[in-house]
């Protein structure tokens, strides 16, 4: 079984790497780490430098910690670092040309914005993705 899990760091995407664990450890699921720096560079270009580094440097702390959960127990797992506007739009995408049979996923973010729109990339993950989709409380 291939499964990617979208993180971002925050609490619902870590829960969302043990699951992910738990499949890799219980089943030997094959286990994709994604994290989505949520921006375009073309959009960026004007802006100073510092605004993509911070937000490229988030995600790749999320990754990393993500990682960290594998490593401690000497599995091995690959990480996925992109970049976009829409994340929901990554994760799909990378579903499908990848063809992964399951997509882990918090329900919620971390970024104000996301806490706003409660579950938007999730709900959109879940209604676009061409495999199965557990969204993890």
């Amino acid at each position: 079984m291939k499964v990617l899990v979208a993180t971002d760091g925050s609490v619902h995407s870590m829960k969302a790497v043990s699951r992910a664990m738990e499949l890799a450890e219980k089943e030997g699921a094959k286990i994709t780490l994604m994290s989505v720096a949520y921006f375009s560079k073309s959009d960026f270009d004007d802006m100073p430098p510092n605004i993509q580094e911070k937000l490229e440097k988030q995600a790749k702390d999320a990754l990393n910690s993500a990682k960290a959960v594998f490593e401690g127990k000497g599995i091995k797992v690959d990480a996925i670092l992109e970049t976009g506007v829409v994340p929901a739009n990554n994760i799909i995408k990378r579903a499908k040309e990848d063809k992964f049979d399951l997509i882990l996923m918090g329900r919620t973010g971390l970024t104000g914005l996301e806490r706003a729109m409660t579950g938007s990339t999730a709900a959109k993950v879940v209604a676009h993705a061409p495999c199965s989709v557990s969204v993890i409380q």
